[in-house]
């Protein structure tokens, strides 16, 4: 979204990001020069992420609030940068600003600690100081976690304490954020760049005598050779492991005892630290990522996508070094084999990273077009209905039709109420697109139109509101009230929902959707881009649930967190992406399509690797791949649990968690391979005692690799209605059973 440069408010910001904009996407497009591409051009793919879901202000319809909770060392007026609420460094400006964050491979977090050095401290961990519980030695763990906040070193200067000690946050990005640390009272200061991936920890000294600190110790300290413009150090710490320093300026490093090194000076430096010792390192010390952007481009059925690093620097080979997780390392453009380094370094939860020598990352993914809105599987993609299915399914309809939908979904939670709109949303279509029943239709259609327009005239028990502090839409309930909604938890997750209701309801009917002036189609609008802005704006951060880097999205809002953020529905994740690939769909906007597949193709890879087991995964510890699913995905610790228990019989909710709600594109992410692995090894001995509605939610999911035992359960002649989730109806699941092949 870029505002009319006649509105005053942040205009002077947009400019600038639409300056950036035109260069980012020429860089998309012309490549590295040094660098040959291989196929297809770049200039013969589409930018993607240049336009705008709509321009100016949020609707008025939703008032404006102030909120209660306010970033801290952050900018946060109605003309400052709208802030990132779900990402990686938003641990940074909550509560007293000490909880960690990873950049990846490395965590950071903001010291204060009683008699110890006062600074910015990091560190990495390996995958064998991992913590296994509760029980360490069980043959699959429940938990795992690693060590946080051992104290590798402590950037810091001198004359700062933890009393005078100040940290702003400045330049938010998706991909990036810079730090900055003073002592309120003299004018030097200490810049890190923060950004995701980054090969070295970066600290940039501005007047200031630098004072580095390690809580482990330095068993052993070298200078050894000028490196370029940098000189450099080693360092092997009492735990063993070696890291490497180079500075960058006029300022030279002693070690004054095994906890401290100290400068030689008040000066001006860059200081770089990594784990290990490389020629790689020597080769890309001296320059760094003073931030990133994101790009991206399709054309047909691929698109690529494009973290592009703002260096500043110089270095021997004039590029940096970037970490890649493993969904990246599979999906890297060819031109980027050779400028892989051979260094290797353990992530916390999402395997082995790899470091490249580049200044940019691309990658290219597969995009599913053709999954739209018939029920699809990977092994059934054309949905067929004999006369006996539809019959069922009509009976079923019949008697789902009558329900009170606005009653039942004009409730106090935007969680819920989005279930349930999607579920008769659901009905609508099957009794328009497959039953071709005008009677059912004209009795649901006008019930689910009614339900819709009250939350998009902002009518419901808690309306929704515009909060000016963080930049974001929320909801006026309490902020432990409906799942952490008002400080901006789940709303992928919440706004999915409505925003696939409506793409059911509109591909029925149109013209409904920008009838009463635009007014459901504006409320969609707005909902997305408070999800899934394409571009910072003055109004919106950039995808604030989408995490480009690790390949699927964050839940967790401006809630301090210990082990990062975290997510425990891959299902409903992908369901966000799903409803604003078919809204596109219906209102032709090519290139929201375009980038709900993308994120659709990511989640495919990344949530394969780290959410989803196979028996043959190779990125989790194998001691907790017979889960079969993660749990909840922290930055810093995988748990096999749901935040509201695990089940009445087993793990149930634990499993169906990540399989709600089941629509076409359940197949594409849930192959048949790992759904009958996790049937088989984990729910086929529960299944018959489950007495409540998630017993629905696995039979259904059964069909992603058995549709005729699903068609069977849910064709019976004893139906219980209480077997199946308040977000389900048996008239869908029928006819997605029946439309994959379920029949006898």
């Amino acid at each position: 979204m870029i505002p009319n440069e006649n509105n005053s408010h942040g205009s002077s910001v947009i400019k600038d990001i639409a300056t950036k904009r035109i260069r980012v996407f020429r860089n998309l497009q012309l490549g590295n020069s040094n660098q040959e591409i291989p196929s297809t051009k770049m200039s013969d793919f589409e930018d993607i992420f240049s336009h705008p879901i709509s321009k100016g202000e949020p609707p008025s319809i939703f008032p404006r609030i102030q909120h209660h909770q306010k970033p801290n060392g952050c900018s946060h007026g109605e003309n400052s940068q709208p802030i990132q609420t779900n990402n990686f460094s938003n641990n940074l400006a909550l509560g007293d600003q000490t909880f960690p964050i990873w950049t990846l491979p490395y965590s950071l977090w903001l010291t204060i600690d009683p008699g110890q050095l006062a600074g910015i401290a990091f560190n990495h961990t390996d995958a064998s100081q991992r913590v296994f519980g509760p029980d360490p030695n069980a043959k699959t763990a429940q938990y795992y976690f690693n060590p946080p906040r051992i104290k590798s070193f402590v950037l810091s200067g001198e004359n700062i304490n933890r009393e005078n000690i100040k940290l702003t946050l400045s330049d938010h990005k998706k991909l990036s954020i810079t730090a900055e640390i003073t002592n309120k009272t003299s004018d030097g200061k200490m810049k890190l760049p923060l950004v995701q991936g980054m090969g070295f920890i970066t600290s940039i000294y501005e007047n200031m005598k630098p004072v580095i600190g390690s809580s482990v110790g330095i068993q052993e300290w070298k200078r050894l050779n000028k490196v370029g413009n940098a000189t450099k150090y080693s360092a092997i710490l009492y735990n063993q492991v070696t890291w490497s320093i180079y500075v960058t300026g006029n300022i030279e490093l002693e070690l004054k005892n095994p906890n401290i090194i100290v400068g030689d000076r008040v000066g001006n430096a860059i200081i770089q630290i990594a784990r290990g010792l490389s020629n790689h390192y020597d080769d890309t010390a001296g320059i760094y990522q003073e931030s990133a952007d994101l790009a991206a481009a399709a054309k047909d059925d691929v698109a690529r996508y494009k973290f592009i690093y703002n260096m500043k620097g110089e270095s021997k080979s004039r590029k940096g070094l970037v970490w890649c997780l493993p969904h990246h390392q599979e999906s890297l453009v060819d031109s980027l084999n050779e400028a892989f380094t051979g260094l290797t370094l353990d992530s916390p939860t999402k395997g082995i990273m790899k470091a490249y020598k580049t200044n940019e990352l691309e990658m290219e993914e597969d995009l599913p077009n053709k999954i739209l809105w018939e029920p699809w599987t990977s092994f059934c993609t054309q949905a067929k209905y004999s006369s006996d299915a539809k019959k069922l399914i009509a009976e079923a309809a019949t008697n789902e039709v009558r329900d009170d939908v606005v009653g039942m979904a004009n409730i106090d939670s935007m969680y819920t109420s989005g279930k349930i709109l999607a579920k008769y949303a659901y009905i609508a279509y099957v009794c328009h697109f497959v039953l071709q029943n005008k009677q059912l239709t004209d009795q649901i259609l006008p019930k689910v139109k009614q339900a819709i327009e009250i939350f998009a005239n902002n009518q419901q028990k808690f309306p929704l509101v515009y909060d000016t502090t963080w930049k974001g839409l929320i909801s006026s309930a309490d902020p432990g009230a409906d799942f952490g909604n008002s400080n901006y938890n789940d709303h992928h997750f919440h706004y999915g929902y409505h925003i696939h209701a409506i793409a059911l309801i509109s591909h029925i009917d149109r013209e409904w959707l920008f009838s009463n002036n635009n007014l459901v189609f504006n409320y969609a609008n707005t909902l997305l881009r408070d999800t899934a802005n394409p571009e910072l704006d003055a109004y919106f951060p950039q995808f604030r649930s989408f995490d480009w880097f690790h390949g699927h999205s964050f839940a967790h809002g401006i809630f301090p967190s210990g082990d990062g953020k975290d997510e425990e529905s891959s299902s409903e994740d992908y369901n966000f992406a799903y409803g604003m690939k078919l809204y596109a769909n219906v209102i032709g906007d090519t290139y929201m399509e375009r980038r709900a597949n993308l994120m659709i193709a990511i989640m495919k890879r990344s949530m394969n690797m780290y959410m989803l087991y196979c028996d043959d995964n190779l990125i989790q510890p194998r001691n907790f791949i017979g889960n079969k699913v993660a749990g909840i995905s922290f930055e810093n610790k995988i748990d096999f649990a749901t935040y509201f228990g695990r089940g009445t019989i087993g793990d149930e909710w634990i499993h169906g968690i990540h399989m709600l709600p089941i629509t076409p594109i359940s197949s594409f992410i849930r192959h048949p391979k790992f759904v009958k692995e996790e049937w088989d090894q984990k729910l086929n001995q529960i299944i018959d005692r489950i007495p409540d509605g998630w017993k629905g939610i696995l039979m259904l999911n059964r069909a992603l690799f058995d549709p005729k035992s699903s068609w069977k359960w849910f064709s019976r002649n004893d139906w219980n209605p209480a077997l199946i989730d308040n977000g389900m109806s048996r008239t869908w699941s029928l006819t997605f059973v029946a439309g994959v092949g379920g029949e006898n």
